[in-house]
């Protein structure tokens, strides 16, 4: 998909790179990627690198959006199977990432008046996002961790976030079940970026920005 006449699917919008993404079957599961494209592929409103497709998925690039959908009579593979491809998906490079997180900064050029605020945001579907705001958060199975997660092993406190100046630092605590940051498993502190993928027990959140309205000052 993009631009190109090359293209099985040509999008004519100037924000459109030439190649601008792709979408691959596996078995029933269908995968957009992301080309490292000039200003991103969004998946309901989520800037994406790599994402397995769901039934009403609104895919965003440039001014042109599209939704995917199953035929009648397509297998539509389950949530296990949606959630298990999305455990074992691998994030494209660095650089791509660094990319990415310049092409929002474009797109926000525009949003005078606005913050930047760090967020987790729920990799299952729901469009769901923690605000981090407030520090340190802490992510366990216990009723008073700001972010709930479950695992037959993990511990009580699995992880908390920190923030030091400008950087946000993730710091593993208890449990059998290893932390994983972009599905490599954590032993000690690490600094977050931008669209960093951390993974607790069967939860996956992607650590991200976006922009807010600003408080009105004195």
């Amino acid at each position: 998909m993009g631009k190109s006449t090359r293209n099985d699917l040509v999008i004519d919008d100037p924000a459109v790179s030439r190649h601008h993404a792709e979408i691959e079957a596996e078995g029933d599961l269908f995968y957009i990627t992301d080309r490292q494209s000039r200003n991103g592929t969004f998946i309901n409103e989520e800037l994406v690198i790599s994402r397995v497709l769901t039934p009403g998925d609104v895919i965003t690039m440039g001014n042109h959006t599209l939704e995917f959908n199953y035929e009648k009579g397509e297998v539509i593979p389950s949530d296990a199977d949606i959630l298990s491809a999305r455990m074992t998906m691998v994030l494209d490079t660095q650089q791509h990432r660094s990319k990415l997180a310049h092409s929002v900064s474009k797109l926000a050029e525009n949003g005078q008046g606005k913050e930047t605020l760090a967020i987790l945001s729920y990799m299952d579907g729901s469009n769901r996002s923690f605000p981090l705001t407030t520090f340190p958060v802490k992510i366990g199975k216990t009723p008073d961790s700001h972010v709930q997660v479950k695992g037959l092993f993990l511990g009580k406190s699995t992880a908390s976030i920190h923030r030091i100046g400008e950087e946000f630092r993730l710091v593993p605590a208890e449990g059998l079940t290893r932390l994983k940051v972009n599905y490599q498993a954590v032993k000690t502190e690490v600094t977050l970026k931008e669209f960093d993928v951390i993974e607790v027990g069967s939860s996956q959140f992607q650590f991200c920005f976006q922009k807010v309205d600003a408080p009105v000052g004195n």
